[in-house]
């Protein structure tokens, strides 16, 4: 699952960071084997290509696939990364390898320094704002930075980094997953409902949540924390979408009830 992860954001950069002439680059058939979990037929494409940046970025990202995942692969992967990103930091493949050189710190690391991670993530959203790919590192940010285990000061800190950091990402996805681990947060955390609904209820106005499951879950979430709240024309409107959306689901009745009642409020007012 990780490794799917890496892959899927390495077609993201092809696609939407370097806007590749998909009719005529080289490289394009091995990222489109990357999106498709075949990591060898990607390694062909790459190697068959003209060696610049970007196929070798692709092919260190290859490496990392399917069931030729080895230590020498990993190592081999790394050692093209710390090139590509010692060569030109500041081009869009530096910038991709040393996004990807902390991801893969993260999940393949015995033992991450979370610390070093964390310095690699604020300093690719300073130094690169706007940058697709370095945006993708807000909501892992987010994520380390949240859950870690931190006096409570120090948690509304960093609630408020994360909060802060939001309106400067200017690509939805980011915005919208960095919104979502915050409003996570503050509901497992701290059961802040009114800081959180605001956070999830945008992305629900903008359309930004496509996934059926996530969208299962923070029509729910939003429409319960409206309720909290005691904004009840909105909970109402809430659990009115989430049974047109979700007619079948093993929730569905309960949320019928719960709009009953809501909505017989209006008999006993």
């Amino acid at each position: 699952m990780r490794t799917a992860c890496l892959i899927l954001f390495s077609l993201a950069l092809c696609c939407h960071a370097f806007g590749a002439d998909t009719a005529s680059s080289a490289p394009e058939s091995g990222w489109v084997a990357l999106s498709r979990m075949d990591s060898i037929t990607a390694k062909e494409n790459f190697l068959g290509s003209t060696s610049t940046r970007e196929s070798r970025l692709g092919h260190a990202l290859a490496l990392l696939g399917g069931a030729e995942k080895t230590t020498a692969n990993l190592q081999n992967c790394r050692r093209e990364l710390i090139e590509l990103r010692d060569e030109d930091p500041s081009d869009d493949y530096g910038i991709a390898s040393t996004y990807y050189l902390a991801r893969i710190a993260q999940h393949y690391d015995k033992e991450p320094d979370v610390a070093a991670i964390i310095s690699t993530y604020r300093d690719l959203l300073a130094n690169h704002p706007g940058h697709p790919v370095a945006e993708l590192a807000a909501p892992k940010l987010a994520m380390l930075l949240l859950y870690a285990d931190v006096t409570s000061d120090e948690q509304d800190a960093r609630f408020d980094e994360i909060e802060a950091l939001i309106p400067s990402l200017i690509h939805p996805h980011n915005q919208r997953d960095t919104r979502l681990v915050l409003a996570d947060a503050l509901l497992r955390l701290r059961r802040n409902h009114e800081r959180a609904y605001p956070l999830i209820k945008y992305c629900l106005d903008q359309n930004l949540i496509l996934r059926s499951t996530r969208l299962n879950q923070y029509l729910l979430q939003a429409a319960e924390a409206a309720r909290k709240l005691g904004l009840r024309v909105e909970a109402i409107r809430l659990y009115e979408r989430y049974i047109e959306t979700f007619p079948h689901d093993d929730k569905t009745d309960e949320v019928g009830r719960r709009l009953q009642r809501l909505k017989g409020e209006d008999d006993h007012a």
